[in-house]
């Protein structure tokens, strides 16, 4: 599971080191708003600040996203196939090398010519790491065997297992040896809404006052004898069938089992560890509901996993590039002895 350390309370003074093994996810950006060479670069440079310590998600955006940039009625397969010409250009941008001939690409949406090389360079050797965003089994196959990390988005247990089961298949159809294999999962990332609080009880009370609405989820229809039921009754009663991660229509519960982790440390550590149990061990937790989220009441929530539910589920920290990842020209210099 990804480790990311938490900043100071107002007014302290970070302490020396605080953050030093805190990496930097980006998940999911929908890579069809943007022009491919200022991804590119706007990840390279990502990349330097965090020496390595960075993965962006990307993906062909949900249908309606990208409105505001004219991309919000796109036939699905005009979308993919935009997803993927702006691929090719950043995957190309970052191979480029000073001496090779300019890099011509038209991706339907722009077009142009690079000379020269992108500025700056990944601090990884060849680029930055990044994942497919996607919950589709035929786009996850292909990743796999492509050799891509991929990142999902809220799955149940059973759902996930199988999911990962096709990305595995991709992975050794394309040839992935068992070190790539484990390097792969290390990275697969699910996604979690996650509320901690000193009880199961309090945690709930959190998760029902929250002022945004994610785990209200306002989208799905509820029937008229559940109207004034709890976001905890709904969690308890039986989800019944299970959307695909981010499919509707499905009923609260369902989509709570889904995406919800909400309790103690013990409850919610109980919840973590069984997906570890089942050989998924990269879980992507939320902690912040919204910009009008209360946030003294996420960050003690962040801590309280941090520091008792971490624990409990034997959390490691996600190591950063070893010296032969890293770009020969940004390895720390050797000391020279007398």
């Amino acid at each position: 599971m990804r480790v990311a350390q938490f900043p100071p309370h107002e007014g302290e003074q970070p302490q020396h080191g605080q953050f030093r093994d805190a990496s930097l996810g980006l998940s999911v950006v929908p890579l069809i708003i943007h022009h491919p060479l200022f991804f590119a670069e706007r990840a390279n440079l990502l990349d330097q600040l965090t020496k390595g310590r960075m993965i962006a998600g990307i993906s062909a955006g949900r249908p309606r996203e990208g409105s505001t940039w004219g991309k919000g009625n796109l036939d699905p397969a005009l979308r993919q196939r935009l997803f993927d010409a702006k691929l090719d250009v950043v995957e190309r941008a970052w191979a480029h090398e000073p001496g090779d001939a300019p890099l011509e690409f038209d991706t339907g949406d722009e077009h142009g010519s690079m000379p020269g090389r992108l500025m700056p360079r990944s601090y990884r050797r060849g680029h930055p790491l990044f994942a497919i965003g996607t919950n589709t089994a035929a786009k996850v196959a292909e990743a796999g065997r492509r050799g891509r990390f991929v990142h999902f988005g809220p799955f149940a247990l059973e759902s996930l297992v199988d999911i990962t089961g096709v990305y595995r298949q991709g992975l050794a159809e394309g040839g992935a040896d068992d070190a790539a294999v484990s390097r792969a999962l290390q990275w697969e990332i699910h996604t979690k809404m996650v509320v901690v609080a000193d009880t199961d009880e309090e945690a709930w009370r959190i998760a029902e006052d929250a002022p945004q609405p994610q785990l209200r989820a306002p989208w799905v229809s509820r029937r008229p004898d559940e109207d004034t039921m709890s976001l905890q009754q709904f969690a308890r009663q039986d989800p019944g069938p299970l959307a695909p991660a981010m499919g509707m229509p499905e009923s609260l519960s369902a989509y709570l089992s889904r995406i919800a982790v909400v309790g103690s440390p013990g409850t919610v550590a109980r919840e973590v560890a069984r997906y570890g149990d089942a050989g998924i061990p990269h879980m992507h937790v939320r902690f912040a509901f919204g910009s009008e989220t209360d946030p003294a009441l996420y960050r003690r929530s962040l801590e309280l996993f941090a520091t008792e539910v971490m624990p409990r589920v034997g959390a490691t920290t996600v190591p950063g590039p070893s010296p032969d990842e890293i770009r020969p020209e940004f390895l720390p210099a050797t000391p020279v002895h007398a």
